[in-house]
């Protein structure tokens, strides 16, 4: 027999773990030898393709769109959608927990529903997302996938507030893990048919930091798209937005949050927060150096004004400048404690007039037509104080 492709191996591995797993009684050997294997087919499969997307139909098995012949006959091409998972989608930041997590599901779905059992609620977890399949029929007279995974932004602003607090108690970024949520964002903008970019509206202010920081990193990211980068650019670009206001877990949330007019002293504090992120930064690693400049850079302006104040004035990088762009418009169109959030079309003339002044014009315009074309979709979650007060 012919060795199997990276992507029908891992999951005729996914198969024999969900067989071993469904067993009265699992044997702790057969189930820790499935799972190895399993975790090796993932390496192998994501250093392939990054983000790997696979759709169950009809006894069928697609990956990318195309029929895996090798899996003609897979058994769990049919068990697999009677358990609503009719498609699911890989990412980087797949962990063997996340695919523990999901095969559990899978099993309660399939072999445990007479109990009205659910194993564990996984359509939020970070590496790995499956649901249904809309089927419709698209112009060609083909078929189209209408229904998006489910995705729950609110997984990654609790893992943007983790990373928060890991810097607060280490004062360094645990590097893997930011990758990790860049990584999710990418997949949120990634899951529809067209690119969008997903901004979460939380609503309570004092978590400002937290959807400030996601929300930059998406805009930031389309926007480097939307210029062509390349996917390793992007990435990055991602990253250092996701960062660029780390340095504010130096900074007291009653400072931060404060409703009314800061103070010289507070002020100042607050425009620290500049050169305390790069300083956090430069100490998490080497691969951290260009989230360490836009830390330090995004509050310089195009025309050397800003802060911190330099010795020398120099034109910053270009990264930071574009960041920068995505920074103000998130900071206006976002709730504030001192003031409600501005309408898109005064952000966007806010833009205009500060273009070639404040910011660069070579990222003002096409990040504005980038957002008229694209008409970001608003995400608000709720928090538990929301909750609480229903």
């Amino acid at each position: 027999m012919n060795e199997l492709s990276h992507p029908a191996a891992f999951l005729v591995s996914l198969g024999r773990l969900i067989e071993v797993s469904a067993a009265t009684e699992p044997a702790a050997d057969l189930k820790g030898q499935a799972t190895t294997e399993l975790m090796a087919a993932l390496k192998m499969l994501l250093r392939q393709n990054t983000f790997s997307t696979f759709a169950f139909r009809e006894g069928e098995v697609e990956y990318e769109g195309e029929l895996l012949s090798e899996l003609r006959s897979w058994e769990w091409s049919l068990r697999l959608p009677e358990g609503g998972v009719e498609r699911l989608e890989v990412t980087p930041g797949t962990t063997q927990e996340d695919l523990e997590g999901f095969v559990e599901e899978v099993v309660a779905r399939l072999f445990l529903r007479g109990d009205g059992a659910s194993a564990r609620e996984v359509h939020g977890q970070v590496g790995i997302q499956f649901g249904e399949l809309d089927i419709a029929e698209d112009d060609s007279g083909g078929f189209c996938d209408a229904a998006p995974l489910a995705f729950d932004l609110a997984a990654e602003a609790e893992a943007v507030e983790w990373l928060s607090g890991e810097v607060a108690e280490h004062g360094v970024v645990p590097a893997r893990e930011a990758s990790t949520v860049v990584d999710l964002l990418s997949v949120a903008m990634h899951s529809e048919h067209d690119v969008v970019v997903p901004l979460v509206q939380l609503k309570n202010v004092d978590q400002y930091t937290t959807s400030h920081s996601i929300n930059v990193a998406c805009l930031s990211m389309a926007l480097a798209e939307h210029l062509r980068y390349c996917s390793a650019d992007v990435r990055a670009i991602g990253e250092a937005a996701l960062l660029h206001d780390v340095g504010k877990t130096k900074i007291p949330l009653e400072v931060l949050n404060k409703k009314g007019k800061l103070t010289p002293s507070e002020w100042k504090l607050i425009q620290q927060h500049t050169v305390e992120g790069a300083r956090i930064l430069l100490a998490s690693g080497t691969e951290m150096e260009l989230a360490a400049t836009v830390a330090y850079e995004h509050h310089l302006s195009f025309n050397g004004e800003g802060y911190p104040e330099l010795t020398f004035k120099r034109q910053t990088h270009e990264v930071s400048r574009l960041i920068q762009v995505c920074d103000i418009y998130d900071a206006l169109r976002t709730r504030r404690p001192f003031r409600p959030p501005w309408p898109a079309v005064r952000a966007i003339k806010f833009l205009e007039e500060k273009s070639g002044d404040h910011v660069d014009p070579q990222y003002v315009s096409p990040f504005l037509q980038m957002i008229e074309d694209w008409e970001p979709r608003q995400v608000e979650l709720e928090t538990d104080e929301d909750e609480a007060a229903a």
